[in-house]
């Protein structure tokens, strides 16, 4: 996936402090059986064994960009974003069964993203890294595939809309592609687009999430509208990237193996 390249193996301290944290998501996804029901938490468990795996198997990128010394903790950083992603594996369940209230997948969604700035702030106080930066962008991607499917679910959002959910997976893969094919991958050099872009897409998710927005009424002509203009945008902004992660823009720098991540 995106940014995976060859990196040392993570110390055992890590190990054992990350098999604590998807120990304590697992006891809490436990403690939601009875008030969510065994439907809801059964549909949480596939995106957050992904999200587990995924961080799993970058824990040895647990160091600073560009440096080679890993970060034997975990780190408050990747724990709020494990958290994040926490909370987007749960909303899944809201997919497959009903909801005790309209407001709890609004309240899960709002959590999964509205911590996207608390988790880089505590980052850029504490230790930025390069496993931070990778499970951010799978956790935002998550949330809005994950958001997209219930907002789809509830008819307030069009289906094609979960392209926006796919699409980082799509880039993810291509440069894993790449990679394994021993073409040359590039770093992305910083956007201001990028981040305003991704947010667009949590505001159209939030919005479809709301009571009463949708259903029975049909899809809201101006949220399709929204969701169709945020969806281009989006588009073109990973079209953009992935061509100057794969040199087809230009680069003068040389490529590196761990280059192409999405923040």
């Amino acid at each position: 996936m995106a940014g995976l390249g060859p990196h040392p193996a993570p110390p055992s301290r890590l190990r054992i402090q990350f098999v604590a944290v998807a120990a304590l998501g697992l006891l809490g996804l436990a403690a939601l059986w009875r008030p969510l029901g065994a439907g809801w938490v059964l549909a949480a468990v596939a995106p957050g064994t992904y999200l587990t795996a995924y961080a799993w198997t970058n824990l040895g990128a647990n160091r600073p960009p560009g440096g080679d010394d890993l970060d034997p903790q975990l780190g408050p950083a990747n724990a709020i974003t494990l958290f994040r992603g926490w909370l987007a594996a749960v909303l899944a369940g809201a997919v497959v069964a009903p909801s005790p209230s309209p407001w709890v997948p609004v309240a899960l969604f709002a959590g999964a993203v509205g911590l996207d700035a608390v988790d880089g702030a505590v980052a850029r106080r504490t230790a930025e890294t390069v496993l931070g930066a990778r499970l951010d962008g799978a956790t935002d991607a998550l949330a809005v595939l994950v958001g997209a499917a219930v907002a789809v679910a509830l008819g307030s959002l069009p289906g094609w809309y979960l392209v926006a959910g796919g699409v980082w997976y799509a880039y993810a893969a291509s440069l894993w592609r790449r990679r394994r094919k021993g073409a040359p991958v590039y770093e992305l050099s910083p956007s201001r687009v990028r981040p305003f872009v991704g947010t667009v897409q949590f505001v159209v998710v939030a919005l479809a999430l709301l009571p009463g927005v949708g259903g029975a009424g049909g899809l809201p002509v101006w949220l399709t509208a929204l969701s169709a203009l945020a969806l281009a945008a989006l588009l073109g902004s990973f079209a953009r990237d992935w061509a100057a992660a794969t040199g087809r823009l230009g680069r003068d720098d040389p490529p590196v193996s761990a280059g192409g991540d999405r923040g």
